[in-house]
């Protein structure tokens, strides 16, 4: 199946930089990305019946340079929480910029999402490659690190890659955070999620994992079968889903929607994934106008607060070593 890639400038930022809108199309959708947070812009699969496609996104360009609900953005370098803002490697603490409460979220004020990546385009693969260059000791972090994320289209479906290389030892742990909303429109409470998970990690009132993986099979957080969202928010208990489930290799995640019949399928080589059931989204400007539970996050990535955790798998980037991982997001 052949595909298209086309540029276009689509805003400018304060500073009077550019912000540029990479489209990668085929027979079976059209994906619309930024180099500004390597963000995932607009998904319109073919013939789908919303206008909006499936994912949500602020209609400016320009709100992506802020965007406090991360929409659709690749956040790093260490996506989801750390708890206390520090962690050491070797025995040399490493001190963050908190952003949520005590904690560092998202990499924090200076996270990739709100960066502007240099891109190239690759027309034979219908892909386009991001890539970011982080110096030692910005935001706290050890490390001149190099991140790359490609996003190719094939098919029906589109692959999130992203590779990492450094001259310390420094965590690193990319996520793709768009809201998806398979029927374009309302709310995902309809939507059914399946997710036959070895666990989901434990955490406390604060969302730090408290370093437990906890069984889910028959328990409260049990999605192997596919529940309705909506009726699975109010069984766990909570206002909403923020965890992050564990995933074994060869693991599916499956997102269904009746109201359109549109299927979306996510495997990653990565451990964990966090659901996050949009329900902190509250309609205001600041949260990109969308009401609670609007769209749904499937965060592909290592565990949160990993670099702390001994008992977790490490995100570490060693000197020396290319790390690679990726997601696969299949639409039918």
């Amino acid at each position: 199946m052949t595909g298209a890639v086309s540029v276009r400038t689509v805003g400018r930022l304060p500073s009077g930089e550019t912000i540029s809108a990479v489209e990668l199309s085929n027979d079976c959708m059209t994906v619309t990305l930024l180099d500004l947070g390597a963000t995932l812009w607009t998904l319109m699969p073919s013939g789908h019946p919303s206008a909006a496609g499936v994912t949500l996104a602020h209609r400016d360009p320009v709100a992506y340079a802020v965007n406090r609900p991360y929409l659709g953005c690749t956040v790093g370098p260490v996506a989801n929480r750390i708890g206390g803002s520090s962690f050491s490697i070797d025995g040399h603490r490493h001190d963050l910029i908190s952003n949520e409460g005590k904690h560092h979220l998202h990499g924090g004020p200076t996270g990739f999402g709100q960066r502007r990546w240099a891109f190239e385009t690759d027309p034979v693969e219908t892909a386009v490659h991001f890539r970011l260059h982080r110096f030692d000791g910005e935001g706290g972090y050890p490390g001149n690190l190099d991140v790359e994320v490609v996003w190719t289209l094939q098919a029906n479906r589109l692959r999130f890659a992203w590779s990492a290389s450094a001259d310390r030892a420094t965590p690193v742990s990319l996520a793709n955070h768009t809201y998806w909303n398979l029927a374009g429109t309302g709310t995902i409470e309809d939507h059914h999620l399946r997710l036959n998970a070895d666990g989901v990690v434990d955490v406390d009132k604060q969302l730090i994992p408290t370093g437990i993986l906890r069984p889910t099979r028959s328990s409260r957080f049990d999605l192997a079968d596919g529940p309705r969202i909506g009726d699975a928010v109010r069984r766990i208990g909570l206002d909403g889903i923020d965890h992050c489930y564990a995933l074994s290799p060869g693991t599916q995640v499956g997102l269904y929607d009746p109201r359109t019949g549109q299927h979306l399928t996510v495997e990653t080589s990565l451990p964990g994934v966090q659901v996050y059931t949009g329900h902190q989204l509250d309609g205001s400007p600041e949260q990109g106008g969308f009401a609670p539970m609007a769209g749904l996050c499937l965060e592909t990535q290592f565990f949160p607060d990993a670099v702390n955790r001994s008992s977790f798998m490490s995100p570490l980037v060693l000197p020396n070593e290319i790390v690679h991982h990726w997601t696969n997001y299949t639409f039918h």
